[in-house]
């Protein structure tokens, strides 16, 4: 009566075997699809310390003001950290996935000094577009944001410690 419960269960097992080699070949069909796309294009390294150059709408860039350093500073783990040329900030930063070229940058907290009027306008201008940028162009020596559709640009040069 033994041997007759086997031979019962043998088609079951039998069903259960084809299905599972179905879906092992499923999968492997699937991975060779991934496999065989092109590669996603490798962002342009980011990292390190970018000097802001001049800011403002694309043909008619305003000039950072003499004697204030505002930059920008990528490092590899998200982290973004600078100078508003009065105040630090610091915060986070990211690639949209599988769109080349967007990049998000969000602040998350600064410092609260007060400086001359000039500075802080020149401050809260380059804040306020460096949280909207969308969109990035970098060839190693020059950074450029591009924020609100493409209408604004804040353009770095590589900085004095890059790393």
């Amino acid at each position: 009566m033994t041997m007759m419960k086997e031979w019962r269960r043998l088609p079951a097992l039998a069903a259960l075997g084809i299905f599972v080699t179905l879906l092992v070949f499923w999968g492997c069909a699937q991975t060779r699809q991934v496999l065989t796309r092109d590669p996603a294009p490798e962002p342009p390294a980011l990292e390190g310390r970018w000097d802001l150059a001049e800011y403002g709408p694309v043909g008619t860039p305003v000039p950072v003001l003499p004697d204030t350093r505002v930059y920008v500073e990528f490092m590899p783990e998200g982290k973004v950290s600078g100078s508003g040329g009065c105040n630090r900030y610091s915060g986070g930063w990211g690639f949209v996935e599988g769109e080349p070229g967007v990049l998000r940058i969000w602040r998350t907290g600064s410092t609260k000094m007060a400086c001359p009027v000039p500075v802080m306008i020149q401050e809260h201008r380059f804040l306020e577009e460096l949280s909207r940028v969308s969109r990035h162009e970098a060839d190693g020596r020059e950074l450029r944001l591009f924020y609100d559709g493409g209408r604004g640009v804040l353009r770095f040069t590589r900085g004095a410690n890059p790393q």
